[in-house]
């Protein structure tokens, strides 16, 4: 936890001034993390320490402050020398705060270069900008980069097994006062109890690769807010220089950010591009052995920074814990989670949610239905049997949903069937599916009150955003038709819904952790990781 202020006040308001600045900029903004703030002025930006000290940095004195700024330009440079420029002191006379005075400093400043902010890999893969072939060009500034850097000394390199479990224990330890706050207790239990049994099972590994060289000084904090494909070429800035332990690590935890803020982001795609252009050139095989835990590792790291901005960035937060959890299921995939019910039930609601925290892709019937019928994604009249809900297209559908599944089981991932599945048949085509691939499989059927069913549907008519037709009279024609689920050899769970959905995914995943757990017990398989080079595509 936090010793000290963040800053000094009086300093932070004279540094918003443009009248601070030589150049007179026509305004300032202001960014701030939890160790910094950034002053971005005209053309330039600076950025000095803030007074903390957490169990991670010690930023207390202003001889360390200074000490830490000259690391962060020496180091930075390596990946983008044209962006740091030099360190100023800033000192305070009788006529207030005069930056560039070293007559009495009493902070220093680093200062930047700025960078196009629509150049950020972060605004760009916001926007859909992003290529395969700007990914591939990242790929090939980072392998020689990695291939180049100094080899981490023994006592430091995260890739020494001893290393990678205090650095992993701190960080539980520091999540400790977010619990019921941006991380629930039970996610924290798994990514532990996650984390330990991998450090276990991967121990010959993780030292072996140490003793080969692949712990290396590298940028220990990429991530997409700090890669810029800038028009003099791709520049990576804000590398840690707070801690030697955090900058020597193995190449496999400097890749897997990239990838894991990739996918918090919604660019798992492009992640899975650089992967492969990354892993064409560095000639690392193991390196996708190591990529769950150091995900998981990274995005506890990501989350915990933000719980410890504010609590404006919870809901931030939060999706990094909840990402740092769904990896703890990287070591059941391939599975299949079937998710049925009648309309209304709230199985999309629950399929969503559970998606999140089990890191799956859901296929969507509804969804599906609509694109294989070129039909808009939105709620329209619909009559049972009939158009687009009638027989033909319906096989078709459910065609198309195990034809996909079957795509994601062979890149060796989990995927989370979502539809009504009320015939045998229907539901029999997955389980051979999944077979074909030692998938397990899990059935939770999707259940509640016909009172609330029916107010569901009502209110889902009024607000008409939701892409199901579904309406009180095809749910009792679909109640008339559904064949009950005898899959004995299965696991399956009835679910009432009624309950909150946070309360409800936690119930399923608690079950299917169970069942999944007795299916690889009982066939004796080995669970598989997942192929970042074949993806699942989804069509």
């Amino acid at each position: 936890m936090p010793v000290g202020e963040a800053c000094s006040t009086p300093l932070v308001q004279a540094m918003l001034d443009p009248a601070f600045y030589p150049e007179r900029p026509t305004e300032v903004a202001h960014r701030e993390t939890h160790i910094s703030h950034v002053f971005l002025a005209g053309e330039l930006a600076y950025k000095i320490k803030k007074n903390v000290r957490y169990s991670f940095v010690d930023y207390s004195t202003l001889e360390r402050r200074k000490f830490f700024l000259e690391e962060e330009l020496r180091l930075n440079r390596r990946l983008a020398p044209s962006v740091y420029l030099g360190i100023l002191p800033i000192s305070r006379d009788d006529y207030g705060w005069q930056l560039g005075s070293d007559a009495r400093p009493e902070e220093y400043v680093l200062v930047m270069r700025r960078l196009p902010e629509k150049r950020m890999l972060d605004y760009l893969l916001e926007r859909g900008q992003v290529t395969p072939r700007m990914m591939a060009a990242l790929a090939e500034i980072l392998v020689p980069f990695h291939a180049q850097a100094a080899r981490g000394q023994r006592k430091h390199a995260y890739g020494h097994l001893s290393s990678a479990q205090k650095i992993w224990q701190q960080n539980l330890a520091d999540l400790a006062p977010f619990v019921g706050r941006t991380i629930d207790a039970e996610s924290l239990a798994a990514i532990r109890a996650f984390g330990g049994r991998f450090l276990d099972e991967r121990a010959e590994l993780m030292l072996r690769r140490e003793r080969e060289g692949r712990a290396r000084e590298l940028h220990g904090d990429l991530h997409c807010e700090h890669v810029c494909f800038a028009p003099e070429g791709i520049q990576i800035f804000d590398c840690v220089e707070f801690s030697p332990q955090l900058r020597r690590i193995d190449t496999a935890s400097e890749v897997a950010f990239l990838l894991m803020d990739l996918e918090a982001r919604g660019g798992k795609e492009q992640g899975r591009q650089f992967l492969r252009r990354y892993l064409e050139l560095a000639d690392d095989r193991e390196l996708p052995e190591l990529l769950p835990f150091y995900q998981c590792y990274r995005a506890l790291v990501r989350g915990k920074v933000f719980s410890l901005i504010s609590d404006t960035q919870a809901e931030t937060a939060a999706r990094y814990f909840d990402l740092a959890h769904s990896y703890t299921w990287q070591g059941v995939k391939p599975f299949v989670v079937m998710i049925c019910g009648l309309t209304g039930s709230g199985k999309s609601t629950l399929a969503r949610a559970l998606a999140r925290r089990l890191g799956a892709a859901v296929i969507n019937s509804d969804v599906l239905r609509k694109r294989l019928a070129g039909a808009p994604e939105r709620r329209e009249p619909a009559h049972f049997g009939e158009g687009i809900y009638g027989a033909a297209m319906t096989g078709r559908v459910y065609r198309k949903m195990t034809e996909k599944t079957e795509r994601h089981l062979a890149a060796g991932e989990g995927v989370i069937l979502d539809g009504t599945f009320q015939k045998a048949t229907q539901r029999a085509a997955v389980f051979e599916t999944a077979a074909k691939y030692g998938a397990p499989v899990a059935i939770v059927y999707c259940h509640s009150r016909e009172e609330l069913i029916r107010e569901r549907l009502q209110r889902r008519a009024a607000e008409g955003r939701d892409v199901s037709d579904g309406d009180w009279q095809i749910y009792l024609k679909q109640k008339d038709l559904f064949e009950p689920i005898t899959e004995s050899a299965l696991p399956r769970l009835a679910l009432d819904t009624e309950s909150p959905v946070a309360e409800l995914s936690r119930d399923a995943e608690r079950f299917l952790r169970a069942s999944f757990a007795k299916s690889r017990n009982e066939t004796g398989s080995h669970s598989s990781q997942s192929d970042l080079n074949q993806p699942a595509e989804d069509r």
